[in-house]
């Protein structure tokens, strides 16, 4: 094995440095010019998700879209101080999303739309009458 800062062989045991966010295996002598040595691996972070919302009582195909959606989100993001980054980041979609469904140009899904319907605290969803 070579060093990942000057290129020689690594004679014994390597070195693991941390070099500007990025663990290295050193050498002995290239050991100093990292901003620490990790004695262990670092621990992978986990992510978890949010339970999926849970419609329960109606199936999925039983809601429909209130008519004046794009409308109703905004005024409601607007009341709230939000700006179409910060609603994008509080919901989990990109700012581009949320932009198209302000403007009426895409319907929110049933996820997307019971996002919105929390972070706003709104009703977007409708039972559709037959």
């Amino acid at each position: 094995m070579s060093c990942e800062i000057c290129g020689r062989r690594i004679e014994g045991k390597a070195r693991k440095i941390m070099v500007d966010g990025s663990i290295l295996e050193v050498c002995f002598s290239c050991a100093n010019l990292g901003e620490k040595e990790i004695k262990e691996k670092p621990k992978a972070s986990v992510k978890t998700r949010p339970a999926p919302t849970k419609i329960s009582a109606i199936g999925l195909d039983e809601l429909e879209i209130v008519s004046n959606y794009a409308l109703a989100i905004k005024k409601a993001r607007e009341s709230k101080g939000l700006s179409q980054d910060d609603l994008a980041q509080k919901v989990g979609e990109k700012a581009s999303v949320i932009r198209l469904i302000e403007s009426g140009k895409m319907k929110p899904n049933i996820m997307t739309g019971k996002k919105l319907e929390r972070a706003l605290k709104i009703d977007l969803f409708t039972m559709v009458e037959e």
